[in-house]
């Protein structure tokens, strides 16, 4: 389907999410990801899954000329072929509606791990899009500029919320996301993505929370958490029953020795955190998750219900598209 034959649609103010009210639009049963499942519409199992992200001009893609990505995927070269028809160099092939390929990460059956939660409302957006967002050297930015299509570096951006800087969980995470999502990964995503961490401490700490995890991606800290509380994350004691994957080496013991340990040297490195720094980690009941924002609206979101509960590897890839 091409470009201008999608289905013509309202545009949202920025920031403000197209997935309120989900259109009902029925799929034929042979373009779905199995040959045996019925019609349904878009907010029911087994919706039509394609690789393919909203098709976005070639130049408009990148910020930075150093940026680049490998094609979609062979069998888009081969669909147009057969259709006679050329995309423009740079461009993935968009062989579904926005709506069609949007939705499947709502309900995204096919994919242990990747549904998402209720994803935030136009009121919310707007809400957040003003709120100061710190680097490490304490400059000021609005959380709506890593987002907006008039300023974001890439197309998507993935925001990942994690808790307290000494939480030895976040710090498997991340170590975990740094080893399963290499720079060549990472530019090789099919819809170029921004990744970028966000914690709740004081912002001088980043420069140590990136010593503990060695992860390469952006960093920001939102001291006053109202980002965390406004996108509907809270505060927790649970710790979770079970032990996921980015953690399947460390034992609940392990974990909470861990960070103890983790601060005692830190605060021997002559290089590392004061005493007072260890305090302005951050809150330590908060907790995190992750965001998925495409063109200024969020597409997908997973909220952590637990101390352990952020969105594994696996599924992580596959709602990026690295793997199918």
């Amino acid at each position: 389907m091409s470009v201008s034959h999608l289905p013509k649609r309202d545009v949202s103010p920025l920031g403000a999410s197209r997935f309120e009210r989900p259109m009902h639009t029925s799929v034929s049963p042979s373009k779905t990801a199995t040959n045996t499942s019925t019609s349904t519409s878009l907010g029911a199992h087994n919706l039509l899954f394609s690789r393919y992200a909203r098709p976005k001009p070639a130049d408009s893609l990148f910020s930075h000329d150093t940026m680049d990505t490998s094609p979609t995927s062979v069998s888009s070269d081969e669909r147009l072929k057969s259709s006679g028809k050329e995309s423009s160099i740079g461009s993935p092939v968009c062989t579904v509606s926005p709506e069609e390929w949007f939705a499947r990460f709502h309900t995204a059956s096919d994919f242990d791990g990747t549904e998402s939660d209720e994803c935030p409302d136009r009121a919310t957006l707007a809400a957040v899009q003003e709120i100061p967002l710190f680097d490490a050297e304490g400059n000021e930015r609005t959380f709506g500029s890593i987002y907006d299509p008039t300023s974001a570096t890439h197309q998507r951006q993935l925001v990942i919320f994690v808790r307290h800087f000494y939480c030895g969980g976040c710090q498997a995470y991340l170590k975990a996301l740094t080893e399963s999502i290499s720079m060549r990964d990472y530019f090789s995503i099919p819809t170029p993505t921004s990744i970028i961490i966000i914690g709740c401490g004081q912002p001088d700490l980043i420069p140590h929370y990136k010593t503990f995890t060695g992860c390469p991606f952006p960093m920001f800290a939102d001291p006053s958490r109202q980002l965390f509380k406004k996108l509907g994350m809270v505060l927790s004691l649970k710790t979770g029953k079970e032990t996921p994957e980015y953690m399947k080496d460390i034992s609940k013991a392990q974990w909470l020795a861990g960070q103890v340990k983790t601060i005692r040297e830190s605060l021997k490195d002559p290089e590392g955190i004061r005493k007072r720094d260890i305090v302005r980690g951050g809150n330590p009941l908060q907790i995190g998750g992750e965001f998925l924002f495409d063109d200024g609206e969020v597409v997908w979101c997973h909220r952590m219900q637990h101390y352990r509960d952020h969105t594994e590897m696996g599924a992580l890839r596959k709602i990026l598209e690295l793997d199918e």
